[in-house]
């Protein structure tokens, strides 16, 4: 019997992407952040969400790209606490297109050579037919791409001020 995988087609700046629809609770509209002092470029802030505050982060910068234009369009996808953290994460994209079942042998290896600075987070291509024409998208692994940006952790020390402290446990174990 043929395996199906639910992939999620999401917009990144201009590029298109797959990622794993079963990591992802829910799709919605962008929430109000509150500002992380000392964070990297990929924690937006800290937003509410189902009476507690959760990181809200955006990928984008680890694949080297800046936010497509048109905030309108930008969509948050709700990965619930234990898919990737303890805790829920909102994530930031700027679109999220469609859901597709995707067949596991129409998932084809990669030359990573072709993906220079993100390789780590890609688990292959799939090559699509819509419209006539075919389409190629990369399917990027979000999972390993959320546990490696959250080696910081946030730091609540005051009500509405949150302090981004670097985890420096997290992947010096030793060999």
């Amino acid at each position: 019997m043929e395996e199906f995988l639910t992939l999620v087609e999401i917009q990144l700046g201009r590029d298109h992407y797959l990622i794993d629809g079963d990591i992802i609770d829910k799709f919605i509209l962008p929430l109000e952040a509150t500002g992380v002092y000392d964070a990297p470029p990929y924690i937006e802030g800290m937003v509410r969400w189902n009476e507690e505050m959760i990181p809200a982060i955006n990928v984008a910068p680890l694949l080297g790209m800046d936010r497509a234009g048109g905030a309108e369009r930008r969509r948050t996808m709700i990965i619930p606490a234990g898919k990737v953290a303890e805790t829920a994460l909102a994530v930031s994209v700027d679109q999220v297109d469609q859901v597709r079942k995707i067949s596991q042998a129409d998932v084809m290896p990669i030359d990573i050579s072709s993906c220079q600075g993100i390789e780590d987070y890609v688990k292959g291509i799939v090559r699509l037919q819509e419209g006539g024409e075919q389409i190629v998208l990369l399917y990027l692994n979000m999972e390993k791409m959320l546990r490696e940006l959250l080696k910081g952790k946030v730091a609540r020390p005051v009500p509405d001020f949150y302090v981004w402290r670097w985890d420096m446990t997290a992947g010096s174990h030793a060999q």
